[in-house]
């Protein structure tokens, strides 16, 4: 009883172990069958959001409202071409609106001309404000006023006031006035029309009320970025029309208004430095000058700014030194006008440095036999190589070039151009790496949303395939197989650990795609190392083009520069189309990753075997159940198999549609293919002559604007040269002035020397004359020597004994007697003698 017991509880046991499998398998199958519905409905179409026009339409109407007129014009000119109805005038308005916010106000009219030639367009009336306010840019005020006509008697906010725009482009003020006024209050044109009526009063002259209506508008307060712009453009306006009734206190106020943030902040800077100037307010003058450089240092006003600022230094130290003349210093200031004048000698020196060196560039160019088109793609932007042949304009150039009103529509031109161009070679890149995808013949990878649910249904089979080889076991353990079910049996166990051996095949092949991507990744890195080291050599490449063009490079070093350089240019710009190469190969290669991959072929192939042989074997087995040890088992088994069997079939139809969807979008992609690469060869054409034309244009416009730039960079270079010499000469101007005051109070210390001693310096005494002879005492004869015993002519003692007369002298007296103040003899006696 106790071992009846024991096999009664381990056969429960094992039926309560087969219940809990059979109820695993059955939520799997069960949750494999929901899936599945959901993998076979609702299938993506292929080349579906090509035809799906109204969605690319609000998808371009949607990068119109954020901004990017490029990637909405390039979606609307498609759209624009192959739509019909309302969708096409649409699409053309907006195309037409895009290309007018980007400028090309030519393109633009074309289309705003088929609008307005539909009356019954809702967008009639905005086509031709447009065309008014195109014909203001064009001055073409004849079919500005036509358009004009056209919206008489219609109720748009916009129309009086470009009516009022045209009024004022033909000097015709009262009339613009008029119009101006007649805008409606709170439009969103009141602001405009206001900016435009103080223009108007100050045409006419009349700064008062202009300076009102200013006023009253910068009171305003902005509901849109149009409107805070205008405000700070009227405080603009405000602050030039105090400075002219000499108001500069008002004026500058006015200047100070504009946001730090704003774009016009600069010019509001550096107008208000001007009116420090003028105030001879020399160190607010300074630092709003420091202030600009700061702001703004690529600014066109740098020169300009640089050479005021060093003439400012100047002037500060004469104010100075003025004050420390006139002792009028404050007590415990130091400042040195010494360190002004240094000041200012650096700032002319940094500024003639910058700009000497594009000067004699532009100069070489310009004297020089060179052929300007050689130089459109690089004030354009828009060279397709790094490494360059011909040699380099200096930045500083370039960028003043750019600031010439006709070099801005040749750039304008040129980087459409550049743009169209890069759009040819991206979508020619993209047409040959489609046609390589299709030249390999899988149809698994193209489609990404279709080769995602593919996948899900390989995963699905593969799993399939290891259930149902359990429910077969487990079903042929309760039959004696034998015949066509033990060889049906059989092939699918050997099928099955065939695949098996496998292991996950999806898996492996999401590995692989890894490992092939990465490595291309590698490549990705070695050729952007390459390209870094190109674009090093270029930088000195350019370095030695400028410095080859200086004077103090003698004419052979430059000709072997120029040649040799030439030279790596030529090489270098072969290595970068090599590179570009090896790019699209790349690229390609990454698309052809998950393509043709053999190992998820075979298993694909093995899997589709399996599922035959277990189809095969089940439909066997199911004849078998009558004959089963324990029919409840059997019978639960044979429903799970069933059931695994039809999901599989379900799965297999799902994906044989899919695949038949793919092959049908794929025939429909070469067509397309075919189609655009006509398309494409006739862009080339289209855009060849374009970019003929305009290089030739462009070049015209180069050679003319080359010598505005030079005349420009010659006045900074003298006005630098002019900035030191007024330096050292107003160095000189002290010098000589502290000498002239030293000399002068030189003079004044001797006169006041002269007037202490006066009394010393100017003795009144008579000076004692000469005795007469008559005056002198009578000789001494009787004990005196009458001459000195010293001298005498000859040897021995010749001296006068006592009581002799000496002996007559023979010689002249040492002493020559004062004949101009001995009297004449006055007796005959004394004549006698």
């Amino acid at each position: 009883m106790r071992q009846f017991g024991t096999i009664a509880t381990a056969f429960a046991l094992l039926l309560s172990a087969h219940s809990a499998m059979a109820d695993d398998v059955g939520n799997k199958l069960s949750s494999y069958e929901q899936e599945a519905r959901n993998l076979g409905t609702d299938l993506p179409r292929p080349n579906e959001q090509a035809t799906q026009g109204q969605r690319r339409l609000v998808d371009a109407q949607v990068s119109f409202q954020l901004g990017d007129y490029d990637q909405a014009a390039l979606s609307l000119f498609d759209i624009a071409s192959k739509a019909t109805g309302p969708d096409k005038e649409t699409a053309t308005y907006y195309l037409g609106e895009a290309l007018y916010q980007k400028g090309d106000k030519g393109a633009a009219h074309t289309y705003f001309a088929e609008i307005a030639a539909i009356p019954t367009s809702k967008y009639y009336q905005l086509a031709l404000v447009r065309l008014v306010e195109i014909a203001i840019v064009q001055r073409d005020y004849n079919e500005g006023q036509d358009a004009l006509t056209k919206l008489s008697g219609q109720s748009l906010p916009q129309i009086p006031y470009v009516a009022g725009k045209l009024a004022f482009a033909q000097d015709k003020f009262d009339d613009a006035l008029a119009q101006f006024n007649n805008v409606p209050k709170g439009s969103p044109y009141e602001l405009q029309a206001l900016y435009y009526a103080g223009a108007a009063q100050v045409a006419k002259k009349d700064l008062a009320k202009a300076g009102d209506i200013y006023s009253d508008l910068i009171s305003k307060k902005p509901r849109t970025s149009t409107d805070r712009r205008v405000i700070e453009l009227a405080q603009l306006a405000l602050g030039r029309l105090f400075y002219e009734r000499e108001q500069p206190s008002k004026s500058i106020d006015s200047y100070l208004l504009v946001d730090r943030r704003s774009d016009l902040f600069p010019d509001a800077l550096y107008e208000t430095a001007w009116v420090y100037v003028k105030n001879k307010q020399y160190d607010k003058a300074l630092r709003a000058l420091e202030l600009l450089e700061q702001s703004d240092p690529q600014s066109e006003k740098t020169p300009t700014t640089r050479i005021l600022e060093g003439n400012l230094r100047i002037r500060k130290a004469q104010a100075i030194r003025l004050q420390q003349v006139n002792g009028t210093m404050a007590t415990g200031d130091t400042t040195d006008p010494g360190v002004e004048y240094d000041k200012a000698t650096k700032i002319f020196s940094e500024t003639h440095d910058l700009y000497f060196p594009s000067y004699q560039t532009l100069s070489a160019l310009v004297s020089g036999n060179l052929d300007a088109a050689a130089f459109v793609e690089q004030i354009a932007g828009r060279s397709s190589h790094v490494f360059q042949t011909a040699p380099p304009i200096p930045d500083a150039a370039a960028a003043w070039l750019r600031e010439e009103p006709e070099v801005q529509r040749v750039v304008g031109v040129e980087s459409d151009l550049g743009e169209i161009y890069s759009n040819i070679v991206e979508s020619e890149d993209i047409i040959n790496r489609l046609e390589g995808v299709l030249a390999t013949g899988d149809r698994t990878t193209v489609y990404p949303k279709l080769a995602s649910r593919r996948h899900r249904i390989a995963a699905i089979q593969d799993d399939l395939v290891r259930v149902r080889s359990d429910i077969a076991d487990q079903q042929l353990r309760l039959v004696d197989s034998s015949g066509d079910l033990a060889g049906a049996s059989a092939t699918r166990k050997q099928l099955a650990q065939q695949y098996s051996a496998m292991g996950d095949p999806e898996k492996a092949y999401a590995d692989r795609i890894a490992q092939t991507r990465g490595s291309y990744e590698q490549t990705d890195n070695t050729l952007t190392e390459i390209s870094a080291v190109i674009d090093s050599t270029q930088a000195m490449a350019v370095a030695m083009r400028t410095y080859a063009l200086t004077p103090a490079v003698d004419a052979a070093m430059k000709d072997t520069v120029k040649t040799d350089l030439d030279s790596a240019a030529q090489e270098a710009q072969s290595i970068e189309d090599e590179l570009s190469a090896i790019r699209n190969e790349t690229a390609l290669g990454k698309d052809l990753a998950g393509v043709g991959d053999e190992g998820i072929a075979a298993a694909r192939v093995l899997r589709a075997q399996c599922k035959l042989a277990q189809d095969n074997e089940q439909r066997l087995l199911d004849g078998f159940a009558s004959a089963s040890r324990d029919r409840s088992k059997t019978g639960s088994l044979v429903a799970l198999g069933d059931r695994a069997t039809q999901l599989a079939a379900n799965l297999d139809s799902t994906d044989q549609t899919i695949d038949r969807s793919v092959a049908a979008g794929l025939e429909e992609v070469k067509s397309l293919l075919a189609q655009e690469r006509g398309n494409l060869t006739a862009y080339k054409a289209e855009l060849g002559d374009y970019e003929s034309e305009g290089r030739s244009v462009g070049s015209q416009v180069l050679a003319d604007s080359f010598k505005d730039v030079k005349a420009k960079l010659y006045d900074v270079v003298v006005r630098t040269d002019v900035g030191v010499v007024d330096v050292s000469w107003s160095q000189r101007e002290d010098n000589d002035d502290d000498l002239k005051r030293l000399n002068l109070a030189r003079s004044r210390e001797l006169k006041q020397l002269k007037d202490e001693f006066k009394d010393v310096l100017e003795d009144t005494t008579k000076k004692l004359s000469t005795p007469r002879k008559s005056d002198l005492p009578p000789a001494n004869t009787e004990g005196q020597p009458t001459s000195s015993p010293d001298k005498q002519t000859a040897p021995g003692d010749n001296r006068v004994k006592p009581g002799e007369k000496p002996a007559p002298s023979t010689t002249a007296p040492s002493v020559k007697p004062d004949e101009t103040k001995t009297p004449a003899p006055t007796s005959k006696k004394a004549g006698a003698k």
